[in-house]
């Protein structure tokens, strides 16, 4: 089935040598790439900040050297989340956060947002070729299926038709082309475990 809606998570990364200047830089360039978003996105779509993170940077030791570590700098990170709807337009969305300063992306999913009526559909599909498989057996073992004594389900997330994993964004790309982008397929699946009493 379709997906209906693309989770996006990206990064503006920052360096300095003083953390505050990491600090202030980042959130300058985390500000314009939000307005990026909101800018390409519709009302019904998401923009948040996920996560931050302030790291130091030290300089290599020596081998064998007993000298505490040195702080060379300092690496400011933020982390956005959007959800987009129009999937069509996920690649103009990610041309925009990456032009207004986005530098590393983590994530790319879609998903189905409303997954109720198709695991409804895919569990109704498991308990018809359960029982099929029950008939089958008992006629096999010459028995005859009664009432059923327990059933259970289990329904694992929806896998992803697409996934990207971290990796740095090149300046370069600004000048490129419109990011292509294809969704593919959700594959939803459900597992229905079911025990007759026979007779």
């Amino acid at each position: 089935m379709a997906p209906d809606v693309a989770i996006l998570e990206l990064a503006v990364e920052t360096t300095a040598t003083e953390a505050q200047q990491a600090t202030a830089e980042n959130a300058e360039k985390a500000t314009a790439v939000v307005e990026a978003l909101r800018a390409k996105l519709s009302s019904e779509d998401t923009v948040a900040t996920t996560r931050y993170q302030l790291d130091p940077r030290y300089a290599a030791r020596r081998p064998g050297s007993q000298a505490p570590p040195e702080i060379t700098g300092y690496v400011a990170r933020n982390f956005i989340r959007a959800e987009v709807h129009a999937l069509d337009s996920v690649g103009e969305v990610l041309d925009a956060a990456i032009e207004a300063g986005a530098n590393r992306m983590t994530q790319l999913n879609f998903a189905l947002e409303e997954r109720g009526p198709h695991l409804a559909e895919a569990l109704s599909r498991a308990g018809s070729e359960a029982r099929a498989q029950a008939v089958s057996i008992a006629d096999a073992l010459g028995v005859k299926l009664r009432e059923v004594l327990s059933a259970s389900t289990t329904a694992p997330p929806a896998a992803p038709s697409n996934r990207v994993q971290r990796f740095a964004v090149s300046a370069a790309m600004e000048a490129a082309p419109s990011t292509p982008v294809e969704p593919g397929e959700i594959h939803l699946t459900a597992t229905l475990t079911v025990t007759y009493r026979i007779e």
